[in-house]
């Protein structure tokens, strides 16, 4: 197919983005990338751009990192006009005043088969509810979360030890990839977008620091959901006595323990719930690397005979 006579401004921040953008910029259709500004990270609070900007730095693709999306910053994205937006994880929403500017109707990759899981966390609300499958939509940007119509989808298979950090990580491949096959029929107005059945909707929340917390009297397999999907951030944690801990791989084996006791030998450390015991394969004790189960038995060899809270 010949390519359009058309530009793409790309609106995305996260890692997640970065093969979409690639992706396009291989096909030179991007004239300009959007992404939020510079973020203080790290014990030192050192200013640090988005992986979307560096990649775009690197490609000498122009940037606009504005902290408000208000008319001042209109004014200067009309100067980058005509050209339509892509957006994909760029982590604000954005005015309807401002998508109206795009060219053809503004597109995004959603990483659920949509109406599914609609909103800001659809990657760990599968893990956390132990979705079999998931998948990347296309969509149209309307004036509801989430609602446009539906240019084209891919569904996969959830690994059920696999993590927020791999699924992520894969779907955003996957996105790439979305992006690539349909991204020259929707600019040569060739694609047939799809209304989603809004009966068939589910949603999503956006994740807070405290729903990391473990809760013992759960069952070990929704603690090991727990521990999945929120592998990036808050991490799952807990505490043992007065040692804060992150929990950061698990898995479900059948053993019976009380909520929070401790098993353990030279090899292994496993934790009891309601329902099975949680066998744990790496932590973060607070202010520490993260270790194996093997490393905290020897180091950490007086919390061994408390219960976890």
């Amino acid at each position: 197919m010949n390519k359009p006579n058309k530009q793409i401004i790309f609106w995305g921040t996260p890692e997640f983005a970065v093969p979409s953008l690639d992706t396009l910029n291989k096909l030179s259709l991007v004239s300009l990338v959007i992404t939020q500004p510079d973020r203080p990270a790290g014990r030192g609070k050192k200013l640090l751009a988005s992986p979307v900007k560096e990649y775009a730095s690197k490609n000498n693709i122009d940037i606009l990192d504005p902290q408000e999306l208000n008319k001042d910053f209109a004014e200067t994205l009309k100067k980058y006009l005509p050209a339509t937006f892509i957006v994909v994880a760029y982590g604000k929403i954005i005015p309807q005043e401002i998508l109206d500017l795009s060219e053809l109707t503004a597109i995004n990759i959603h990483p659920s088969m949509l109406p599914i899981l609609r909103g800001p966390s659809p990657i760990q609300t599968a893990l956390l509810q132990g979705f079999d499958s998931t998948g990347v939509s296309l969509m149209q940007l309307d004036k509801k979360m989430d609602h446009g119509p539906i240019l084209s989808q891919i569904e996969v298979k959830i690994d059920s030890n696999e993590d927020y950090i791999c699924l992520s990580e894969r779907l955003s491949t996957i996105g790439a990839d979305i992006l690539n096959k349909n991204i020259l029929d929707y600019l040569n107005s060739q694609a047939t977008p799809l209304p989603q059945d809004d009966n068939q909707a589910t949603f999503c929340k956006m994740i807070k620091k405290e729903n990391g917390q473990i809760d013992w009297q759960k069952p070990a397999q929704e603690i090991h959901n727990q521990v999945r999907a929120y592998r990036q951030w808050p991490r799952a944690y807990t505490k043992l006595d007065n040692l804060d801990i992150k929990f950061l791989k698990t898995e479900v084996v059948a053993e019976i323990l009380k909520p929070g006791e401790i098993k353990f030998d030279k090899n292994s450390l496993i934790v009891g719930t309601v329902e099975d015991s949680l066998k744990i394969l790496e932590l973060q004790p607070a202010g520490k690397k993260a270790m194996s189960s093997q490393d905290f038995i020897r180091g950490y060899q007086k919390y061994l005979d408390k219960i976890f809270q």
